[in-house]
């Protein structure tokens, strides 16, 4: 069995399924490629001031996400930063309407399709009706959040979302955490604050990235969608298998239902604002 990362740290229990992908391996597609032209143009390939600004490694990690996301009407991307990888959904076609929010406004964020648009916003207390939006995502911003606005940032956006769920974390991040780093997850982390998602790991280096893939509509999450990856799962042997299930289905169960109270609070709350 091929282990997950050669780094010491990360450690994934028994009976947990990851899809794992070596990100630095998988293309950077023509889709972000196009976008990153667009803003080398205006900014140039390496800007003094690099707020906002991707990595290379990044580039890698948005083609793979937009491979993942299903076409719908309307995407709210919550954390839009400089608006890299919304340009990316309004341009891919997938979608009627893009709309991003963010607390803080990034001098390079640019609007480069018609159909994308951005709001002021706040993860905890998001201005939109229940079911709003047929997907969701919020890529590299939940490390970010204070540990009193957490819960109701994760309500917020299970709340708005009526299809697809996507979020993005360093995994395992190496020690001492990034300067704007709140919080270090780890694999019981994950099951514990993500019972009912799909997991898929973007191996690289030092600080590789989990995916959470949640749905709201009924479907499966990681049925088969999006883009090729081997499944690498930590079952070593029956008993163990077994053991390591019930124990992941008892925290699944606990969370599930403070993540219901959680989701139901927030609703209640916002019908009674309106």
């Amino acid at each position: 069995m091929t282990p997950l990362s050669t780094t010491s740290e990360v450690h994934i229990p028994l009976g947990m399924e990851v899809r794992r992908v070596k990100i630095r391996k998988y293309s950077v597609s023509a889709l972000a490629a196009s976008v990153r032209a667009d803003y080398e143009a205006k900014f140039g390939e390496s800007p003094a001031d690099p707020g906002g600004w991707f990595h290379p490694d990044d580039w890698h990690r948005v083609s793979y996400v937009a491979e993942m996301l299903r076409p719908g009407r309307d995407l709210l991307d919550v954390g839009a930063g400089a608006g890299q990888f919304l340009n990316m959904l309004a341009r891919s076609g997938k979608f009627g309407s893009v709309l991003g929010i963010d607390k803080a406004r990034f001098k390079k964020y640019t609007e480069l399709e018609p159909n994308m648009s951005k709001l002021d916003g706040d993860i905890a207390n998001l201005k939109f009706e229940d079911d709003s939006f047929d997907v969701v995502t919020c890529m590299e911003v939940l490390e970010h959040i204070p540990p009193e606005v957490f819960v109701a940032g994760l309500a917020e956006l299970r709340r708005v979302c009526r299809g697809q769920l996507i979020m993005s974390l360093p995994f395992c991040e190496s020690e001492p955490l990034s300067k704007t780093h709140l919080r270090r997850f780890e694999a019981d982390d994950i099951l514990e604050i993500f019972p009912n998602a799909s997991y898929t790991l973007l191996d690289r280096p030092r600080m590789p990235w989990m995916i959470m893939e949640e749905r709201f509509d009924g479907t499966t999450p990681g049925s088969g969608e999006g883009p090729a990856a081997g499944v690498w799962s930590t079952t070593d042997d029956t008993r163990g298998s077994t053991t390591a299930r019930l124990r992941t289905e008892l925290v699944a169960i606990q969370t599930r239902a403070r993540n219901l109270i959680g989701r139901g609070a927030r609703r209640v709350r916002s019908r009674l604002r309106r």
